[in-house]
């Protein structure tokens, strides 16, 4: 019995796995669940001992990814001091434009267009990404002294999701990098002009500790 669960799980790891990575470069619907488990090496009719519908797998793909790319940034930014960590995950960010590892790619940037439409379950999944992602940079700008650090990392997100968004679309290859370069500028502008507590830079107060 524990041998035949164990497979069980193996499987459904392996739909997902396969599934996350199709959606994110094909699209939603121009993936059919048929191309997905002949991409994973499974029979069509496996499908259902697993996922109740392609809603069902495209929720939880979406968290998968959110949770692989969520992995990702954390080992990258662990024991940076948070002005750092917030420059290497903006950088992170904006970098899966020309890195499309499948971990570096994030449902919010590359399935937009078709998550807008999507039923309340992948909703509630995207939701949850989002709010994982604002709650990360709002934890480094609150060491930072901004007074409105929630609204600061609401604001950076939006930036960045909006800027992978349109730079994967467009089809001149320069336009993508010049709204990435501006993206990050934003984010910059947004970091040097927010208010913090001190009435300092952030840097500045920083500096003024030591």
């Amino acid at each position: 019995m524990r041998k035949s669960n164990a497979e069980a799980a193996e499987t459904r790891k392996r739909i997902l796995s396969t599934a996350s990575g199709m959606f994110l470069r094909q699209g939603i619907s121009a993936t059919a669940i048929s191309d997905i488990m002949v991409a994973a090496g499974l029979t069509q009719g496996g499908f259902y001992r697993h996922f109740q519908s392609k809603e069902h797998l495209v929720a939880e793909a979406s968290a998968a990814a959110f949770e692989q790319i969520r992995a990702l940034i954390d080992a990258a930014t662990a024991g940076k001091p948070p002005r750092e960590a917030i420059g290497l995950i903006v950088d992170y960010y904006l970098n899966q434009h020309r890195d499309t590892t499948l971990g570096n790619l994030c449902p919010m940037a590359n399935l937009a267009s078709e998550l807008r439409d999507a039923d309340d379950q992948i909703k509630e999944v995207v939701t949850d990404g989002y709010t994982r992602f604002v709650k990360l940079f709002a934890s480094y700008l609150m060491r930072l002294d901004y007074s409105d650090y929630l609204g600061v990392a609401e604001s950076i997100v939006s930036v960045m999701v909006g800027a992978v968004s349109v730079a994967r679309v467009v089809a001149d290859p320069v336009l993508s990098e010049t709204i990435l370069r501006n993206a990050r500028n934003t984010v910059n502008l947004i970091l040097r002009n927010a208010p913090t507590s001190t009435g300092l830079e952030p840097d500045h107060r920083a500096a003024a500790e030591t």
